[in-house]
C-alpha cells in the first residue's frame, strides 16, 4: 500500500521517491535452514535422476521430471538469498554432514544403493517410498524453520515465502506418490 501511494504521489507530482524498504537480513536459523534444505534438495535431484532408465511408467518419469526443475529452482533461490547475505557480509555457515544419513529427512547409502540397484515395480515402490521419507523430512525442517519465525518475530524475506510454499507443495506431492503406492499395488508388498 505504501508504494502504491508513494508512486501515486509521484506521478502527480507531489513528493520525491520513497525508497524501498531493505528486506531483513537473514538470521542464523535462517542460514542453517537455507544450508541444510540445498543439501537436502540435492540428495533428490540424485533421486530424480534415476527414474527414467528404471520405470517404463510416464506419469512416474513426468513426476520425477517436474520434481528435478522444481527442486533445482529451490536451490537456486536458496543459493541466491545465501549469496545476496554473504555480499552484505554475512559468514554463511558451513557444516560437514557425515553421517549416515547425513540428517533427518534424508536417505541413509544403503536406501540409496537399493534404489539405485533395483528397477521395475521394487524401483518404483522403493523410490516412492524414500521420497515420501524425505519430503517428510523436508516438511519437518520447514515446519521448525516457521516455529523458529513465529517465536522470534522475524520473517526474512524470502525465506519466509519458500518455507510456505515448501510446506503446501510437499504435501501435495506427498499424496500424490502416496495414492500410487496404492493404485500401483506397491503398498502391500
Amino acid at each position: 500500500m505504501r508504494r502504491l501511494f508513494a508512486v501515486l504521489l509521484l506521478a502527480l507530482g507531489m513528493a520525491k521517491a520513497i525508497p524501498a524498504a531493505e528486506p531483513a537480513l537473514l538470521s542464523s536459523d535462517d542460514l542453517m535452514f537455507l544450508t541444510h534444505m540445498i543439501v537436502h534438495h540435492r540428495q533428490a535431484l540424485e533421486l530424480t535422476a534415476l527414474v527414467p532408465e528404471r520405470t517404463n511408467r510416464e506419469d512416474f518419469i513426468r513426476f520425477a521430471r517436474y520434481l528435478d526443475g522444481a527442486q533445482s529452482v529451490e536451490i537456486d533461490q536458496m543459493q541466491g538469498l545465501l549469496d545476496l547475505a554473504a555480499e552484505r557480509g554475512i559468514d554463511i555457515p558451513h557444516h560437514e554432514m557425515t553421517g549416515d544419513p547425513p540428517m533427518h529427512g534424508m536417505l541413509s547409502k544403503a536406501h540409496m544403493a537399493a534404489i539405485t540397484a533395483s528397477k521395475g515395480a521394487k524401483f518404483e515402490k522403493l523410490w516412492l517410498e524414500g521420497m515420501i521419507l524425505h519430503h517428510e523430512g523436508a516438511l519437518d525442517m520447514a515446519r521448525d524453520q516457521q516455529e523458529k519465525e513465529f517465536a522470534s518475530g522475524h520473517r526474512s524475506y524470502g525465506v519466509d515465502t519458500l518455507v510456505d510454499d515448501m510446506l503446501a507443495v510437499q504435501r501435495a506431492e506427498i499424496t500424490k506418490m502416496k495414492g500410487w503406492l496404492d493404485a500401483w499395488g506397491l503398498a502391500k508388498r
